[in-house]
Protein backbone atom coordinates (compact mmCIF):
# COMPACT_ATOMS: atom_id res chain seq x y z
CA UNK A 1 0.00 0.00 0.00
CA UNK A 2 1.41 3.60 -0.69
CA UNK A 3 0.48 6.61 1.24
CA UNK A 4 0.29 9.96 -0.85
CA UNK A 5 1.10 13.44 1.27
CA UNK A 6 0.76 16.50 -0.54
CA UNK A 7 2.38 16.08 -3.56
CA UNK A 8 2.64 12.34 -4.63
CA UNK A 9 5.01 12.00 -2.36
CA UNK A 10 5.54 7.89 -1.37
CA UNK A 11 6.57 6.18 1.72
CA UNK A 12 6.92 2.69 1.25
CA UNK A 13 5.59 0.28 3.80
CA UNK A 14 8.21 -2.04 5.42
CA UNK A 15 7.96 -6.06 3.72
CA UNK A 16 7.42 -8.52 6.43
CA UNK A 17 6.14 -6.69 9.04
CA UNK A 18 3.04 -8.40 9.06
CA UNK A 19 5.24 -11.47 8.84
CA UNK A 20 7.39 -10.88 11.89
CA UNK A 21 4.60 -9.43 13.99
CA UNK A 22 2.35 -12.46 13.27
CA UNK A 23 5.20 -14.72 14.49
CA UNK A 24 5.69 -13.23 17.75
CA UNK A 25 1.75 -13.19 18.95
CA UNK A 26 2.25 -17.19 17.26
CA UNK A 27 5.06 -17.92 19.10
CA UNK A 28 3.40 -16.30 22.82
CA UNK A 29 -0.29 -18.09 21.99
CA UNK A 30 1.79 -21.68 21.11
CA UNK A 31 3.71 -21.35 24.43
CA UNK A 32 0.59 -20.06 26.00
CA UNK A 33 -1.57 -23.22 24.82
CA UNK A 34 1.52 -25.82 25.30
CA UNK A 35 1.79 -25.02 29.16
CA UNK A 36 -1.88 -24.59 29.42
CA UNK A 37 -2.27 -28.90 28.06
CA UNK A 38 1.02 -29.49 30.07
CA UNK A 39 -0.84 -27.62 33.67
CA UNK A 40 -4.16 -29.57 32.96
CA UNK A 41 -2.88 -33.31 32.49
CA UNK A 42 -1.16 -32.23 35.34
CA UNK A 43 -4.21 -31.55 37.31
CA UNK A 44 -5.92 -34.71 35.84
CA UNK A 45 -3.46 -36.44 37.09
CA UNK A 46 -3.24 -34.60 40.40
CA UNK A 47 -7.44 -35.54 40.57
CA UNK A 48 -6.55 -39.64 39.91
CA UNK A 49 -3.95 -39.59 43.05
CA UNK A 50 -6.04 -37.75 45.78
CA UNK A 51 -9.02 -40.48 44.29
CA UNK A 52 -6.79 -43.20 44.96
CA UNK A 53 -5.63 -41.82 48.12
CA UNK A 54 -9.36 -41.09 49.53
CA UNK A 55 -10.38 -44.66 48.41
CA UNK A 56 -7.41 -46.24 49.80
CA UNK A 57 -7.98 -44.61 53.49
CA UNK A 58 -12.05 -45.76 52.84
CA UNK A 59 -10.68 -49.06 52.50
CA UNK A 60 -7.66 -49.28 55.36
CA UNK A 61 -10.70 -47.52 57.87
CA UNK A 62 -12.46 -50.61 57.90
CA UNK A 63 -9.77 -53.21 58.35
CA UNK A 64 -7.81 -54.24 61.45
CA UNK A 65 -4.09 -53.46 60.62
CA UNK A 66 -3.48 -54.74 64.81
CA UNK A 67 -4.72 -57.95 64.41
CA UNK A 68 -3.59 -58.88 60.61
CA UNK A 69 -0.47 -56.03 60.59
CA UNK A 70 1.33 -58.49 57.51
CA UNK A 71 -2.39 -58.50 55.09
CA UNK A 72 -3.15 -54.60 56.46
CA UNK A 73 -0.06 -53.13 54.74
CA UNK A 74 0.11 -55.78 51.95
CA UNK A 75 -4.09 -54.89 50.79
CA UNK A 76 -3.68 -51.05 51.30
CA UNK A 77 -1.35 -50.45 48.71
CA UNK A 78 -2.91 -52.65 46.02
CA UNK A 79 -6.02 -50.65 46.75
CA UNK A 80 -3.79 -47.60 45.77
CA UNK A 81 -1.91 -49.39 42.78
CA UNK A 82 -5.61 -50.30 41.18
CA UNK A 83 -7.51 -47.29 41.54
CA UNK A 84 -4.58 -45.45 39.95
CA UNK A 85 -5.96 -46.14 36.47
CA UNK A 86 -4.50 -45.43 33.91
CA UNK A 87 -1.74 -44.69 36.30
CA UNK A 88 1.25 -46.52 37.31
CA UNK A 89 3.52 -46.02 40.33
CA UNK A 90 7.56 -46.08 39.32
CA UNK A 91 9.38 -47.03 42.38
CA UNK A 92 12.62 -46.77 39.92
CA UNK A 93 14.80 -43.61 40.01
CA UNK A 94 13.98 -40.53 38.68
CA UNK A 95 10.52 -41.06 39.80
CA UNK A 96 10.57 -42.97 43.40
CA UNK A 97 6.94 -43.11 43.90
CA UNK A 98 5.59 -44.44 47.13
CA UNK A 99 2.76 -44.93 49.03
CA UNK A 100 3.24 -44.39 53.10
CA UNK A 101 0.99 -45.63 55.48
CA UNK A 102 1.02 -44.72 59.17
CA UNK A 103 -2.09 -45.46 61.67
CA UNK A 104 -2.15 -43.41 64.93
CA UNK A 105 -3.88 -43.73 68.60
CA UNK A 106 -4.87 -40.97 70.05
CA UNK A 107 -5.99 -40.83 73.48
CA UNK A 108 -8.51 -38.20 74.78
CA UNK A 109 -6.33 -35.19 75.80
CA UNK A 110 -2.92 -36.56 75.12
CA UNK A 111 -0.30 -36.85 71.89
CA UNK A 112 -1.25 -38.73 69.16
CA UNK A 113 1.31 -42.64 69.84
CA UNK A 114 2.25 -43.59 65.52
CA UNK A 115 2.07 -47.04 65.65
CA UNK A 116 3.91 -49.57 63.20
CA UNK A 117 6.95 -47.66 62.51
CA UNK A 118 8.71 -43.90 63.64
CA UNK A 119 7.69 -42.51 60.17
CA UNK A 120 5.05 -45.03 58.53
CA UNK A 121 5.02 -47.81 56.25
CA UNK A 122 6.98 -47.26 52.97
CA UNK A 123 5.73 -49.62 50.08
CA UNK A 124 9.04 -48.68 48.19
CA UNK A 125 10.90 -47.51 50.72
CA UNK A 126 11.31 -44.36 48.87
CA UNK A 127 9.53 -41.53 51.33
CA UNK A 128 9.06 -41.16 54.62
CA UNK A 129 5.61 -40.07 56.43
CA UNK A 130 5.29 -35.86 55.36
CA UNK A 131 3.42 -35.57 58.61
CA UNK A 132 4.82 -35.81 62.49
CA UNK A 133 2.89 -36.43 65.48
CA UNK A 134 2.64 -32.72 66.15
CA UNK A 135 0.78 -32.29 62.80
CA UNK A 136 -1.94 -34.71 63.63
CA UNK A 137 -2.08 -33.68 66.99
CA UNK A 138 -2.33 -29.90 65.71
CA UNK A 139 -5.48 -31.11 63.34
CA UNK A 140 -7.38 -32.83 66.27
CA UNK A 141 -9.48 -30.95 68.43
CA UNK A 142 -8.21 -31.45 71.54
CA UNK A 143 -11.91 -32.28 73.53
CA UNK A 144 -12.13 -35.00 70.97
CA UNK A 145 -12.89 -38.47 72.05
CA UNK A 146 -9.99 -41.10 71.85
CA UNK A 147 -9.71 -42.32 68.16
CA UNK A 148 -7.54 -44.05 65.61
CA UNK A 149 -6.06 -42.79 62.21
CA UNK A 150 -5.24 -44.09 59.46
CA UNK A 151 -3.42 -41.67 56.63
CA UNK A 152 -2.45 -42.87 53.03
CA UNK A 153 0.26 -40.59 51.54
CA UNK A 154 1.28 -41.18 47.93
CA UNK A 155 4.40 -39.43 46.26
CA UNK A 156 3.62 -39.77 42.64
CA UNK A 157 6.38 -37.72 39.97
CA UNK A 158 4.66 -36.31 36.71
CA UNK A 159 6.59 -36.71 33.63
CA UNK A 160 5.88 -34.07 31.63
CA UNK A 161 4.25 -35.04 28.33
CA UNK A 162 5.06 -31.93 26.39
CA UNK A 163 8.91 -31.52 27.42
CA UNK A 164 9.39 -28.37 26.11
CA UNK A 165 12.86 -27.14 26.57
CA UNK A 166 11.43 -23.75 28.35
CA UNK A 167 9.10 -26.04 30.92
CA UNK A 168 11.60 -28.52 31.86
CA UNK A 169 14.46 -25.38 32.48
CA UNK A 170 12.13 -23.91 34.86
CA UNK A 171 9.64 -26.69 35.97
CA UNK A 172 11.66 -29.75 37.46
CA UNK A 173 10.60 -32.99 35.27
CA UNK A 174 9.15 -35.21 36.72
CA UNK A 175 7.47 -32.99 38.62
CA UNK A 176 6.61 -34.31 42.42
CA UNK A 177 3.13 -34.58 43.23
CA UNK A 178 1.81 -35.37 47.52
CA UNK A 179 -1.94 -36.08 48.06
CA UNK A 180 -2.99 -37.91 51.85
CA UNK A 181 -5.94 -38.86 52.85
CA UNK A 182 -6.56 -39.29 56.83
CA UNK A 183 -9.98 -41.13 57.57
CA UNK A 184 -11.00 -42.63 61.52
CA UNK A 185 -9.82 -46.20 62.15
CA UNK A 186 -11.53 -47.64 65.12
CA UNK A 187 -8.65 -50.47 65.24
CA UNK A 188 -6.63 -48.19 66.56
CA UNK A 189 -8.57 -46.81 69.19
CA UNK A 190 -6.48 -46.54 72.25
CA UNK A 191 -8.06 -48.87 75.16
CA UNK A 192 -8.70 -48.80 78.68
CA UNK A 193 -6.39 -51.24 80.23
CA UNK A 194 -8.65 -53.29 83.30
CA UNK A 195 -7.62 -53.08 86.68
CA UNK A 196 -6.97 -56.01 88.16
Amino acid sequence: MTVFFGKRTRIPKPKGQSFIELAVVLSILLLLLSGMVEFGNLLNQYITVVDAARTAAREASVADPIADSDIFFATVPVVVENSLQPLVLNPDPPFNDDIVISVFSVAKGQTPVRLFGADGVSRYGNHTSDFTVEMIANRLDAGAPSTGLVLIEIFYSYPQILKLPFFTMVIPDPIPVHAFSIMPLSAAEPTLTPKP
